[in-house]
């Protein structure tokens, strides 16, 4: 008699690096040991959901957001996890360069995160402390993470980041014409389905100063910096401005741009937290930390190089 095959369901959840990517691509590109052979085996068969509905083309084109649940045959496999690139590293605090689609904590859904995998990396030979998240990024912005590894250097940059003595400079690439340098102040509060909304009264402060670097033909690329630390600030300050980061769809932001014949595809929200500089918590000295523009920013600014 054969013996039944094991079959385990697994979920994920298409980030904003997989809009407009095949659904067969994204399954095989996510899941450590699934071959495409087996993802279509899944979906002959009816055994993929999309958001709730079953999927059987291949070919299906993804947002990015989605849910997609699928049963397989075999040993359960496991999302494969981003990977970070350590900035700096000492006894007292460790900063990460995280990549999009990587939640800074974890969440609600047990996705791969920055912080589980920073406390794998502190557990090797030589490890430090339990890290503390001294401040928090979105899932799909790129850039600076930092954390402390001990009570006293959490003590001392938190004290930073609450006195507004940590410097914090964005790279943002948004639609239309800005102007050169421009403010906003206003008050915020969460809204509904996951967005943060200006009102009139109530809600937190919130201020972040723009400069127009560089223009192209309907988008721009400009330097953000915060002056406080709310969620979504930049995003929502940009869109209030008529000028939404490119991908940034949940408020407004074009997924796609057209400059000069040329088609590019933002596969997220295009913000990137580029440079941290604070008093180190031991030495008391100047530290400026940056990270590395991501691969999805590059075709962007080379049109910007092009003059389109």
């Amino acid at each position: 008699m054969r013996e039944a095959r094991l079959k385990r369901r697994v979920t994920v959840v298409a980030d904003g690096a997989a809009g407009g990517e095949r659904l067969d691509l994204f399954l095989a590109r996510t899941l450590e040991g699934v071959s495409r052979k087996g993802v279509k085996r899944a979906l002959d068969s009816g055994r993929v959901f999309v958001d709730g509905r079953v999927e059987r083309r291949a070919g299906h084109p993804l947002a990015g957001g989605e849910t997609v649940t699928l049963t397989l045959e075999g040993a359960a496999p496991r999302p494969l996890e981003p990977d970070l690139t350590v900035l700096f590293r000492d006894a007292s605090l460790l900063a990460v360069a995280k990549p999009a689609g990587l939640a800074a904590h974890p969440t609600v859904g047990g996705r791969p995160n920055a912080l589980d995998q920073v406390r794998k990396l502190l557990s090797g030979p030589g490890g430090e402390g339990e890290p503390i998240l001294l401040h928090r990024l979105d899932a799909d912005t790129t850039g600076v993470l930092l954390f402390a590894l001990t009570s006293a250097a959490n003590r001392e940059l938190s004290r930073q980041f609450a006195d507004r003595e940590v410097e914090k400079v964005y790279l943002a690439l948004v639609g239309g014409n800005p102007p050169e340098r421009f403010r906003v102040e206003n008050h915020l509060q969460p809204g509904r389905r996951g967005r943060t909304e200006a009102v009139l009264s109530g809600g937190q402060q919130a201020e972040t100063a723009f400069r127009t670097l560089e223009r192209g033909s309907g988008f721009a690329l400009v330097e953000a910096r915060p002056h406080t630390g709310r969620t979504h600030q930049i995003r929502v300050h940009l869109a209030d401005m008529g000028h939404p980061l490119l991908g940034d769809t949940l408020y407004g932001g074009s997924a796609a741009l057209s400059s000069g014949g040329d088609w590019l595809r933002a596969p997220r929200h295009l913000l990137h937290a580029q440079r941290l500089a604070f008093r180190h918590p031991e030495s008391r000295e100047k530290l400026e930390i940056e990270a590395p523009l991501p691969d999805d920013f590059r075709p962007f600014l080379e049109l910007l190089a092009r003059g389109k």
